[in-house]
């Protein structure tokens, strides 16, 4: 019991010498951790989540699914011995729910670019957006 007592002391003490080196300190808390969205920014993101599910990541999924079933099915993809078609059709599915969510992308960003002034998310989402996409000068253009 005494051995325990002295073996845990020395390791919660990183002044001592121990075997192993203790890990810098460092200051692990995001800045928005804390951070509470405000109705309008819910229901923005909220919108974003279904609008993408539904328009984009459905339509490809189902597209990509069956694409790949008609190949398996007609020759040009090899089936799996044990599991047939499923593992690639399945692959094919999730494929499309990522690229369709990729693909609105675009559309949520400027949905939350649209968000009241008052809101910090809006306010981040257009401090971004112009950092990255900066107005033409009309001078330039001529």
């Amino acid at each position: 019991m005494v051995r325990a007592n002295k073996k845990e002391n020395e390791e919660d003490n990183c002044d001592a010498e121990p075997r192993w080196k203790c890990p810098p300190a460092k200051n692990v808390t995001h800045p928005l951790r804390y951070y509470e969205f405000t109705q309008e920014e819910m229901k923005a993101l909220e919108e974003c989540d279904k609008e993408s599910f539904y328009q984009r990541c459905l339509p490809f999924s189902t597209l990509l699914a069956t694409l790949t079933y008609g190949g398996v099915k007609n020759g040009l993809l090899r089936r799996s011995p044990h599991f047939g078609a499923a593992p690639k059709v399945t692959l094919a599915a999730l494929v499309g729910h990522f690229c369709g969510r990729l693909s609105y992308l675009p559309e949520c960003d400027s949905k939350l670019r649209r968000l009241p002034p008052n809101s910090h998310l809006g306010n981040t989402m257009r401090q971004y957006y112009l950092e990255n996409n900066p107005p033409t000068d009309p001078k330039k253009s001529r």
